[in-house]
């Protein structure tokens, strides 16, 4: 019995840890005059650099393009592709993806060896002016090709961040059942915590009014239009918002400088644009509630996305922690929800809101105690009516940060992210990944990088699926009940 046990957490700690490899090699389709660019074999070499130094931090790479990268938006792109048309836009996003991943993660690299592979390459161009110049003559020979080029990219493997091989050795059939019911459970908890905002006092943290976020002025005013204002039930140290930093080779939080950080990404309703604007609150823990706690840890973070539709208008919020789990999504009240009874797919957590106003759009978002759930939404406007009881410490401003300064801190080393090369917060394993396992999601629990975010245990779901918001049915339903209904999100 022990021998079988162990045999079964040897493969758990495995599978826990393994990324999804692209099973395909696009790069044998590419047309021959491609690869006879003479700097892609530079590049391939540059691309490994990175990839050794720091891992993948933006988009997935592709086997043998090492100027292009894709994201399950490019995926979703390329799939409802018919002719070529578009072609050269769709390499130029998967370029410029290519070169903002290539840009943090060369940034991390030993000087020294970067300095070999100019003179092994004889490059005289700083990395920046070789990836540009490269990526534009690559492309250029891709596009004498279009056909053959849009044969080569709808052959790319999409990203999976599910391991099948987990779910097999774990009896996934089985499994689902008690997680299955611990789910259910736990989104009743959340439904009766929902509003319970009364006789609390709440401190306050707001974006700092002259906030000089380093991202375009578009999106930089876009983000602080919409920079929502925090309300925190307790300021024990592991409920003050703060900013990572390294101290030797720990990854800490600075309590003492507020921070919140903010990036925009992009996702489809049917055929129209969404425009998600996404927030990060930054804490040093989750803390322990009881003696075995499966989901403590160093270190936590919650993620609040505004969906804008293309008239600016607030389509949703939906909200994750940034380890993937508790996905909750805060819908308008005339937005009738359909049940779903499908048992392979995870009920979702859903509550009904009163959306803000286009002239004044930040909501105050509450956050539990030490849990940091979302407790409440409401817009600044209806909270400014006094309806709730502030701490009598005054509001703390917070500084609205671009999401890319946690890919380049200042480190003893030089630059590091704060995620390691396999797209994890090192130090943010939590104990549940001993039991989770068999759902299949890796090292569940622990806080990671953007596009890694699977965030059901049954069935599955991501975070940043461009149709995430298209799976919820719009057709009214005869349940009068508005919150925890399930969904069909496939």
């Amino acid at each position: 019995m022990m021998i079988k046990l162990a045999f079964i957490v040897s493969i758990m700690i495995t599978l826990s840890g393994c990324t999804t490899l692209t099973t395909t090699h696009p790069e044998n389709s590419l047309p021959s005059k491609v690869h006879q660019e003479s700097c892609l074999p530079a590049f391939v070499s540059l691309d490994r650099i990175g990839l050794q130094s720091a891992g993948t931090l933006v988009g997935n790479r592709i086997s043998g393009l090492p100027w292009l990268r894709h994201n399950r938006l490019i995926t979703h792109d390329i799939s409802v592709q018919k002719d070529t048309k578009h072609l050269s836009k769709l390499l130029n996003r998967m370029s410029m993806l290519a070169k903002q991943g290539l840009k943090y993660e060369l940034a991390t690299a030993d000087a020294i060896e970067i300095k070999q592979w100019q003179r092994r390459h004889q490059i005289i161009d700083s990395t920046e002016s070789f990836i540009a110049k490269c990526s534009i003559r690559l492309i250029a020979s891709q596009l004498e090709f279009p056909s053959r080029t849009l044969s080569t990219l709808k052959g790319i493997a999409p990203d999976n961040d599910y391991s099948t091989l987990a779910r097999v050795a774990g009896l996934y059939p089985i499994a689902t059942i008690p997680f299955r019911l611990g789910v259910v459970k736990e989104q009743k908890q959340l439904a009766k915590d929902w509003g319970q905002i009364h006789n609390k006092q709440w401190f306050a943290y707001q974006a700092t009014p002259s906030s000089g976020i380093n991202l375009p002025k578009k999106s930089r005013d876009l983000l602080s239009l919409h920079a929502p204002l925090w309300l925190i039930e307790e300021q024990t140290v592991a409920n003050l918002p703060g900013a990572p930093y390294w101290e030797r080779d720990v990854l800490k939080v600075d309590t003492q400088k507020p921070t919140v950080y903010a990036f925009i990404s992009e996702a489809r309703k049917g055929k129209q644009p969404i425009t998600q604007l996404n927030y990060i609150i930054w804490f040093t823990e989750r803390p322990k509630l009881k003696r075995l706690d499966w989901v403590a840890g160093q270190h936590d973070a919650v993620v609040f996305r505004v969906n804008l539709d293309a008239r600016g208008e607030v389509l949703a919020y939906d909200s994750i922690h940034l380890c993937g789990c508790w996905y909750r999504l805060f819908v308008p009240e005339n937005w009738p929800l359909k049940r779903s009874n499908s048992y392979w797919n995870e009920p979702v957590s859903i509550q009904n809101v009163s959306m803000a106003s286009k002239a004044s759009p930040r909501m105050a978002v509450y956050l539990q105690a030490d849990t940091h759930q979302i407790q409440f939404l409401q817009s600044v406007e209806e909270f400014s009516s006094g309806r709730v009881t502030l701490a009598k410490a005054p509001a703390k401003n917070y500084q609205l940060q671009p999401f890319s300064q946690l890919l380049e801190l200042p480190a003893d080393s030089g630059i590091k992210p704060v995620f390691d090369k396999r797209g994890y917060i090192s130090n943010s394993v939590r104990p549940e990944r001993w039991l989770f396992w068999p759902m299949g999601v890796k090292n569940p629990g622990a806080l990671r990088r953007f596009g890694d975010h699977a965030m059901s245990f049954i069935g599955r779901r991501y975070f940043d699926d461009p149709n995430l918001l298209s799976h919820f049915s719009l057709t009214p339903s005869n349940d009068d009940t508005r919150s925890n209904n399930d969904h069909n999100a496939n």
